[in-house]
């Protein structure tokens, strides 16, 4: 982590002054009820959520909290008030998560580059109209998600190696994943997907995605999750055919 006391983690520009965003958004810490549970971090170590930070400048930070934490606060909330979600929410939702994605990975290769392409910033903010077609997002929600806990579950199941898609991942009620559209044959039955438009329209600010319950336990959506996600970022990497760290690089910069 020498690295980022320098550099911004999302732009990757050196700043004098660094602020200190934290991973997990705040309101989903306090949605979660997760506060004073501790949590996994990069270093192996425990830490309470609000301890869990990342380095970033003033206008990563910024940007990202007005483009994408802002709105997917209210996303959240309501598709778990059972609202459904648009077509321009589901590619926030996507955004959202490849932002978490790469300040995961960031974080676990600090001395490494995200990109020979684009930071993490431009990944979870610049047009994707190229690829906006072939993007599916797919989330099951979990009744039983708190198992006799006091808190709702709050995780990534990230297992990639080469590609920047697939992302999933537990949240209180919601399991979610990102893929692409080749890989729907793998997606378990327990999810409901949905398919970006072609382009972004006028309507696209229309509730279209109502979801389903897809699991009974948060055990159960985690540990099915895990399995799909792997399966299917393994797939997409063996379609990239990338071994190597320098194409895995590029694989990121191309997905």
């Amino acid at each position: 982590m020498k690295k980022f006391r320098r550099f911004c983690i999302g732009c990757e520009k050196p700043v004098k002054k660094m602020t200190k965003e934290h991973f997990w958004p705040k309101w989903m810490i306090k949605h979660t009820n997760i506060v004073k549970t501790k949590i996994g971090w990069w270093n192996g170590t425990e830490v309470y959520p609000f301890a869990a930070t990342i380095p970033l400048c003033g206008p990563c930070n910024h940007s990202l909290g007005s483009k994408l934490e802002a709105p997917m606060q209210q996303i959240f909330l309501d598709l778990e008030n059972g609202k459904g979600m648009s077509d321009n929410e589901a590619e926030i939702f996507i955004r959202w998560c490849w932002k978490m994605e790469g300040f995961s990975w960031r974080l676990f290769a600090p001395e490494g580059e995200y990109s020979e392409v684009y930071t993490v910033t431009e990944r979870a903010l610049q047009n994707i109209d190229n690829i906006r077609p072939g993007l599916v997002l797919a989330i099951a929600f979990v009744k039983d998600y708190c198992e006799g806990r006091e808190y709702k579950p709050m995780g990534l199941c990230n297992v990639n190696e080469v590609n920047a898609i697939v992302v999933s991942g537990v949240i209180s009620s919601v399991a979610f994943m990102v893929l692409t559209d080749d890989q729907v044959g793998n997606l378990p039955i327990n999810f409901s997907y949905y398919r970006l438009s072609p382009e972004r329209s006028e309507l696209g600010d229309i509730k279209v995605f109502f979801p389903e319950a897809g699991f009974e336990k948060f055990s159960d959506a985690r540990d099915l999750t895990r399995r799909a996600s792997a399966l299917i970022s393994h797939n997409i990497d063996v379609t990239h055919n990338k071994s190597s760290k320098k194409d895995a690089q590029k694989a990121r910069a191309s997905s």
